[in-house]
C-alpha cells in the first residue's frame, strides 16, 4: 500500500461478509494481501491447509507476513486466547485488516500479538512456537532471508514443530531466483512480481539445520504450492 492512501474505514454491518470486508477495503486500498475477488476462499483455504497439516486450537502460532488478514482472520478465529502472533512490516496494510477486516471485540477476546520488524526477527515475541505459517512470502523473498525464517524456526519452535509455507517452483519458463532483494508489492515497493526457488536449494537448506521438508501432493493455495517443514 502507498503511504498515506488509507482513507476512514467505513462502519462494518455485522452481518456483512467477509468477501464483502475485503472488496470495501480494495476500494480504499491498491494492496490488500491476496486477490479481491478471492478474499474469503484464499482464507478459508489457508485454515484447512493448516488444520490439514497438524494445525490444533491450543498451538502457539505465527503468520508471517499476516497482511490484512486475509488468512489471520480464519486463524485467530479458530485458536485459543493468546495464540495466534502476526509479523507484518506494511503496517499501512496491517491497519486496513484490523479497520475492514476483524470485528471490534476479537482482538479482545483473542488477544493476539503483533511486531513489524522486517528482519523475520521472531525473538520479539518471547514465544516458542508450535506452528509457522508463510502464505506468499517465499514467492517474494530471496534466499537469504528464506534462511533467516528457518534459522528463525530451528531457534523459536517448540520440539515438533510445524513449518507451512507455499512456494512457486522453477520451470522452463521461470528460473530460480539468484538475487537477496524482495521482489513484489512490500512496505517499500509497490512493483509487482514474483520469485521461485528450486526444491533442490530448499531440501539442502533445511537439511543443513537438521530440519526435514516434504512437497505435499495436491495441495495448493492459490497457485502456489505448500510444502512442510518439520523438526525431527
Amino acid at each position: 500500500m502507498k503511504n498515506g492512501n488509507t482513507k476512514a474505514p467505513q462502519p462494518l454491518k455485522l452481518d456483512s461478509s467477509l468477501q464483502h470486508r475485503g472488496e470495501l477495503l480494495a476500494t480504499v486500498s491498491d494492496k490488500i494481501g491476496c486477490g479481491t475477488y478471492r478474499f474469503e476462499v484464499t482464507g478459508r483455504t489457508q485454515l484447512e491447509s493448516q488444520i490439514r497439516n497438524g494445525l490444533n486450537p491450543w498451538d502457539k502460532f505465527l503468520d508471517i507476513g499476516c497482511g490484512a488478514f486475509c488468512g489471520g482472520y480464519w486463524t485467530m478465529h479458530f485458536l485459543n486466547a493468546g495464540c495466534y502472533h502476526g509479523l507484518e512490516p506494511n503496517v499501512d496494510m496491517f491497519k486496513g485488516g484490523l479497520n475492514y477486516i476483524l470485528e471490534p471485540d476479537l482482538l479482545e477476546l483473542k488477544q493476539p500479538k503483533f511486531d513489524h520488524n522486517d528482519q523475520y526477527d521472531f525473538s520479539v515475541f518471547n514465544t516458542r512456537f508450535d506452528f509457522m505459517f508463510a502464505q506468499s512470502i517465499w514467492t517474494h523473498a530471496g534466499k537469504k532471508d528464506i534462511e533467516k525464517m528457518l534459522d528463525g524456526f530451528v531457534k523459536f519452535s517448540n520440539d515438533k514443530a510445524r513449518f507451512l509455507t507455499t512456494v512457486k517452483l522453477p520451470d522452463m519458463f521461470h528460473k530460480d531466483y539468484k538475487g537477496d532483494e524482495w521482489v513484489g508489492g512490500s512496505h517499500q515497493s509497490d512493483v509487482k512480481g514474483t520469485v521461485r526457488h528450486s526444491f533442490k536449494w530448499i531440501k539442502e537448506a533445511c537439511a543443513k539445520r537438521g530440519l526435514s521438508v516434504k512437497r505435499l501432493p495436491g495441495e495448493k493455495i492459490n497457485t502456489q504450492h505448500l510444502i512442510l517443514i518439520q523438526k525431527p
